[in-house]
């Protein structure tokens, strides 16, 4: 008798990690975002907004328009709110 073995995690994807800017219209936030190993980040920004309505940051610096700073361990932003995303690495 063969004897199967299933794979660890067959959900988990390999995943890169990325620090972005995001500017929204009442903040501005800092965070990293994850995405496909392999895939660049700038496609993967593109197809987030593009394709998905919620993109998740993580550790993350939120600074509001009056000068304000918070932080928070997760942050779930609408795409459609975010006005531009800028990669502070790639």
């Amino acid at each position: 008798m063969t004897q199967f073995q299933a794979a660890p995690h067959p959900e988990y994807v390999e995943r890169a990690s990325s620090r972005v800017r995001v500017y929204t219209p009442s903040v501005v936030l800092e965070g990293s975002h994850h995405h496909p190993h392999g895939v660049r980040l700038s496609d993967s920004l593109r197809n987030q907004v593009q394709g998905e309505k919620y993109m998740l940051l993580t550790d993350v610096d939120i600074i509001a328009n009056d000068g304000t700073r918070s932080t928070a361990n997760f942050v779930l932003i609408n795409s459609q709110h975010a006005s531009v995303i800028i990669p502070l690495e790639e």
